[in-house]
């Protein structure tokens, strides 16, 4: 069954353990790049103690059976059996076996570099009301395939014009050298294009259990729709430390089978939902933006994909908005009717 708003908001908080840090990582047939994955959590250098939960979705590889074996006598590592039903919902059923005042949800296919965990620790340590810190990460290189060495820094939002505008303070912190973070309300910007890698941040449990699940209908950009409500819970920060690798280029990535439309749709579905949650009022403007910029994006990628007169929708609404005007009237104009 599909988890809901309250099923996670039934986690009791006094459950939570101060000072542990609760790893999920969902896994659907990858048994031997999630053993990869639990030991790059467990080889942490950091105060934290650690718990990892790994939710077996469903897997025909083996893939319980070779954790068991190689992390069967480590008492931080626990195995959750689950019917195939997609990485979110995989996510959610870790959540609510996870009791750490800390949380991270780690990619299967993904791991963490030394350092990551107590680069963390020292930001929540300086900012501890911080919702949430994301760290940089990069790709590893595959045949063909140069790596990417900016994966947090090249996600879309960080480019769009109104990120720019978002008010978020930049300082240093000694880990023990200077490390420039960037720290305050990422609402403002995320509603615009995506910000943070999944495998890359560690938040507050308090502030996932309050953001709610991670959405199980869609099977593309769940981590941006989620991340817009993490946002919602209080300010963040986004650390420049090379923390962790994403293991990019595999044939049975979910991102490589995804339409074009699959980013602008959810958009679309990000900011009317967030039109609908309490507290809308304080980002009345910003949203009605983001709804005409969501309108726009979904215009371009219809026409630019021969779908010309299903575009016209899209490019009448920031017509009647007023949104890139010119720009709107432009692709009409070259739309049939």
């Amino acid at each position: 069954m599909p988890a809901t708003d309250d099923t996670l908001h039934s986690v009791d908080a006094q459950d939570t353990a101060p000072g542990l840090l609760s790893v999920v990582i969902p896994v659907f047939n990858r048994r031997e790049l999630v053993l990869r994955a639990i030991a790059s959590v467990l080889d942490q250098e950091g105060a934290r103690e650690r718990q990892v939960i790994v939710v077996d979705d469903g897997s025909t590889d083996g893939t319980a059976e070779a954790v068991a074996q190689r992390f069967g006598a480590d008492a931080r590592v626990r195995v959750v059996a689950a019917k195939h039903a997609g990485a979110s919902a995989a996510r959610n059923l870790g959540l609510r076996h996870a009791s750490g005042d800390l949380l991270g949800f780690l990619d299967s296919d993904d791991f963490w570099l030394p350092g990551m965990l107590a680069t963390i620790e020292q930001v929540f340590e300086h900012h501890p009301r911080l919702a949430f810190v994301s760290v940089e990460g990069a790709t590893l290189a595959v045949a063909g395939q140069p790596a990417e060495t900016r994966v947090v820094g090249n996600s879309p939002g960080w480019s769009h014009a109104q990120f720019h505008r978002a008010r978020l303070l930049r300082e240093n912190i000694a880990l023990p050298f200077p490390v420039p973070i960037l720290r305050g309300d990422f609402f403002p910007a995320i509603v615009f294009g995506d910000l943070f890698y999944l495998s890359g941040m560690v938040m507050r449990r308090d502030c996932a259990i309050g953001a709610g699940p991670f959405n199980e209908r869609f099977r593309f950009f769940n981590d941006w729709e989620f991340f817009s409500r993490l946002c919602r819970q209080g300010e963040g920060a986004r650390v420049d430390f090379d923390g962790f690798r994403r293991d990019a280029g595999r044939d049975d990535q979910i991102s490589r089978r995804r339409p074009l439309t699959a980013m602008p749709r959810r958009h679309l579905f990000l900011v009317r939902a967030q039109l609908r949650r309490a507290g809308a009022r304080a980002y009345a403007r910003v949203l009605r933006l983001a709804l005409a910029d969501a309108c726009y994006q979904m215009a371009r990628t219809l026409a630019h994909g021969a779908h010309r007169r299903w575009a016209r929708r899209y490019l009448l609404m920031c017509l009647r908005k007023r949104y890139k005007f010119f720009r709107a009237l432009a692709l009409l104009l070259s739309s049939p009717a």
